[in-house]
């Protein structure tokens, strides 16, 4: 009974000190709270308070085309879709040479309706690193971080590079993967003051050397980002990629009213929107004849990270291949499940809570997007490979003829 009774003692203290943290902090236990009457990581839209709009501009509607002429057999178009209807999947659109070759919607969801990024967001905040590299803002992905953070001057993390951070290989302390308020895998996820939480994560591991798949890393860069340009995140995106690439207008979560938007995770925008993002990845930078980020740097983007070769700037790739592709190694039975390879050795692709996914392949010009919920029954390249084994073989190279 004593030693009960000093149990509940120290559990209530621990309980307090936590609270005392966020004490003053209301918009922190709300959402804290809200999170435990929703699924947590599938929470729906209207939990995402307060947001930032991204200004878009809608352009025309991307062109269609049949896959007769798009050079895929529509068999394997409709085996592609079985497989993701069973899934729990709410759209699947497949685009060849910049046309929608297929769509297919479930579950209410149409073209214009707007998805949960989640970790898609990743990809689009290195993005804008790139985009800030072409303006001059930032030297080049190997400036030390600590040139705009300057938190990080004096200790182990000046040496963590631009670079470190878009490979998610920066060293700083890995999240505790508990839900107790308290946590540092709530705190720095939920906190109003994001920038200051996540910055103050120590270093635990040589830059570089370690790879996980953690938030902080990209919150970081959209710290870098504002702090670069001058700009507000959200304003910076508009003006980079939704205005040039035609998009309607999305959101990005802020940490509080006039805070920092989340540059790790959920993004709102319309569905169809994704496939913009993805045709210009897949044409090098490049979106109906105008560069909207350098070739350069997009190729950058796809080449493999030094601690992870599967992954690039805030981007998988499908090289090489993982059977059980890891997250964190903290957390090696938290992985993505594939039977075999992508079906293209220069595959792409942006992974988003739920099974969502951004498939690219730049040498056949496709993009295959999957937006659903999770679910244990997966097989990761099984969509894309369906597909990729539809496409007729590429032209061979007519030899020149003599002059």
């Amino acid at each position: 009974m004593k030693k009960r009774k000093i149990l509940l003692i120290g559990l209530g203290a621990v309980v307090l000190a936590g609270a005392a943290t966020y004490a003053t902090a209301p918009l922190y236990w709300n959402r804290y709270f809200r999170a435990l009457t929703v699924n947590p990581l599938e929470p729906p839209i209207d939990w995402y308070k307060p947001v930032a709009v991204v200004k878009g501009a809608p352009a025309a509607a991307l062109p269609t085309t049949t896959p007769e002429a798009a050079g895929i057999d529509p068999a394997a178009l409709e085996a592609a879709s079985e497989y993701a209807g069973e899934r729990k999947s709410d759209a699947l659109i497949v685009v060849k040479d910049g046309a929608i070759v297929y769509e297919r919607y479930w579950n209410g969801v149409g073209p214009n309706t707007v998805m949960k990024a989640h970790s898609f967001t990743k990809t689009m905040t290195g993005m804008l690193i790139g985009a800030a590299i072409a303006d001059g803002k930032i030297k080049s992905v190997d400036q030390p971080a600590a040139d705009f953070i300057t938190e990080w001057k004096n200790d182990e993390r000046s040496k963590i590079t631009i670079r470190d951070l878009l490979q998610m290989s920066s060293g700083l302390e890995p999240p505790d993967y508990s839900y107790a308020p308290w946590s540092s895998t709530i705190r720095t996820f939920l906190s109003p003051d994001l920038a200051k939480d996540n910055l103050a994560l120590k270093a635990v591991h040589p830059p570089g050397t370690v790879f996980g798949h953690h938030n902080p890393d990209p919150v970081a860069l959209s710290v870098i980002v504002e702090r670069a340009t001058g700009k507000t995140f959200a304003d910076y995106m508009s003006e980079k990629l939704f205005q040039p690439l035609g998009m309607h207008d999305g959101s990005l979560w802020l940490a509080k009213e006039g805070g920092l938007s989340h540059g790790d995770c959920c993004m709102i925008s319309q569905v169809q929107d994704w496939m913009r993002i993805g045709i210009m990845l897949a044409n090098g930078g490049s979106f109906e004849g105008k560069q909207v980020l350098p070739a350069e740097y997009v190729a950058a983007m796809s080449a493999p990270g030094k601690a992870n070769p599967g992954y690039g700037f805030q981007i998988w790739r499908g090289r090489p291949f993982a059977k059980n592709r890891i997250y964190s190694p903290e957390r090696p039975d938290k992985a993505s499940v594939s039977a075999e390879p992508i079906a293209a050795e220069d595959a792409i692709f942006l992974d988003g809570w739920g099974k969502r996914r951004l498939w690219i392949v730049p040498s056949r010009k496709l993009v295959v997007l999957r937006d659903g919920v999770d679910l244990d029954d997966w097989d990761d390249t099984k969509i894309p490979n369906l597909i990729l084994r539809g496409l007729a073989a590429p032209a061979a190279p007519q030899p020149e003829k003599a002059p």
